[in-house]
């Protein structure tokens, strides 16, 4: 057991740290530390693909149990694939980490950030995309450090995090020149930071934009005997909104809960507390349209939403473009058509492709459902769109969500705070619909203007600022490839050298 606990101890304090660093604990600073134990993990000696398994396996279960465990509440066993899954992730980053050191040792620190900054970058691609694993998050209540999100997005701080770990895991070997590079860093990051955050040039508009935040039960959200007394509350909370005058009233995801443009009785329930109150509603709704006889099902189906102007258009309508891996469809089925038939309770909703500008009182705003707010490039390509040659940006941004899965855990908190970082990246005001919460307003700036707390039933608003204001990352969102080819060509290049004498 002792040896077990020499050879592993090291990846699990890593691990907690990390964790740790993540909650909302006042402990977000030790994210600059957390990967120090990892790094003398790696100085100790090359070890076995076994012992680096184990190690992976450790890192991945300690913030699966600390971090990501709300996860389960939806299902076990996909919480059983995510820890499985980052294992193996965490277990290729170490054996690669360790084979570079051991054959190209001066180029230790060049290693390490390419790989995990790599790590983080490709979690943003393929079905199974999640990226909730990023180091920045840590710092989302250091507000003066997270504005260099419009230089260069997560990627930049995930750089600036692991260079603080490697310079003080310099110190820790008596490299004391490694001090003056912490305190230059340090004072260029958090003087750029207190700089935008009085420079950045914002206008406040005149108009007046709510989120409503219902809190429906999740398990009464599709309860036919509930409709009438969720139709009600959403008909109290309209009447609040338009009685203050606001011009639109934002639903969250899935608010309607039925077919709304399929069946006539709810969107008659529907336009009626519209007409009513004389306000545009943005709101989430399930939908489906006929498939070809060659489809596996008889209709596609689609998770929606679309905004409801007080004029009684007929609107265009948003079909969510990145859906939850499994929770939301299965996994690969345009290549294994046998998977149709596994049913773990998912939708199989079909993937939209577009991303439609709205637009009420002169003002546009583009659109995103639930954990979309976790990809910050297709929150780029939402929030600008190039015309006659130059950028043209959104005015704001609307995201709708249901956390109710989730209860009070973490999850929610964790899924909320994205916002701050997409706002900055985008130097564009969000607003965030959140069923059971939370919900919040946050402007150019990353400051939450307005919030709701868990399982408040209320609206909110705040003034619309706006920013006009085009990231350097919005031009550059790309660049992160740079660290995946640098990490690929430093391990093609360890097998042309030889393994240095012990």
């Amino acid at each position: 057991m002792l040896r077990f606990f020499k050879t592993y101890y090291l990846p699990l304090l890593s691990a907690l740290l990390l964790s740790v660093s993540r909650l909302p604990l006042y402990l977000s600073w030790l994210v600059f530390f957390a990967f120090i134990p990892l790094l003398f993990y790696f100085r100790q000696r090359k070890h076995s693909i076994p012992e680096n398994a184990i190690s992976a396996l450790i890192f991945s279960l300690v913030q699966i149990v600390l971090v990501f465990y709300w996860i389960g509440s939806v299902t076990i066993g996909g919480l059983f694939g995510i820890w499985l899954l980052y294992a193996l992730y965490y277990l290729l980053c170490f054996m690669i980490v360790e084979r570079v050191w051991d054959r190209l040792p001066w180029l230790n620190y060049l290693i390490f950030i390419s790989v995990f900054i790599s790590f983080e970058y490709l979690q943003n691609f393929g079905e199974m995309r999640f990226p909730w694993w990023n180091i920045g998050y840590s710092l989302a209540d250091f507000l003066p450090l997270i504005q260099a999100l419009e230089l260069g997005g997560m990627t930049l701080l995930a750089l600036l995090i692991l260079s603080f770990n490697f310079l003080f895991y310099l110190v820790a070997q008596r490299k004391f020149w490694s001090l003056f590079a912490l305190s230059m860093i340090f004072l260029l990051w958090f003087g750029y930071g207190n700089f935008r955050l009085l420079t950045l040039p914002v206008v406040m508009q005149p108009d007046r934009i709510g989120v409503m935040q219902p809190s429906i039960v999740q398990d009464d959200k599709w309860d036919e005997q509930k409709y009438q007394e969720i139709m009600q509350t959403y008909d109290a909370l309209t009447a609040d909104a338009a009685l203050k005058g606001w011009s639109m009233l934002i639903y969250p995801e899935a608010a309607v809960p039925d077919y709304l443009m399929l069946n006539p009785g709810v969107m008659h329930d529907f336009r009626s507390i519209q007409d009513k109150h004389g306000i545009s509603i943005f709101t989430g709704f399930p939908h489906a349209e006929r498939a070809p006889e060659s489809y596996p099902e008889p209709y596609y189906s689609y998770n929606a939403a679309a905004l409801f102007d007080a004029r009684g258009n007929t609107p265009s309508l948003y079909f969510k473009n990145i859906l939850v891996p499994v929770g939301e469809r299965m996994l690969w089925l345009e290549y294994f058509p046998f998977l149709w038939k596994l049913q773990f309770g998912q939708a199989n909703w079909e993937f939209g492709t577009m991303i439609p500008r709205y637009t009420v009182s002169g003002k546009q705003f583009s659109p995103s459902i639930c954990y979309e707010l976790a990809f910050p490039h297709f929150m780029q390509k939402a929030n600008f769109r190039s015309e006659d040659g130059a950028r043209r940006k959104a005015d704001y941004h609307v995201n709708i969500t249901n956390d109710a899965w989730f209860g009070t855990s973490y999850g929610p908190w964790l899924h909320a705070v994205m916002t701050k970082f997409r706002a900055i990246e985008s130097r564009t005001q969000i607003y965030r619909s959140a069923n059971t919460g939370i919900s919040m307003i946050v402007n150019p700036k990353g400051e939450v203007i307005a919030e709701a707390g868990l399982f408040q039933r209320t609206n909110i608003s705040a003034p619309l600022y706006t920013s006009p204001t085009i990231p350097l990352y919005q031009k550059i969102y790309h660049y992160p490839w740079i660290f995946v080819a640098l990490a690929a060509i430093l391990l093609f290049t360890s097998f042309i050298f030889p393994r240095r004498a012990s």
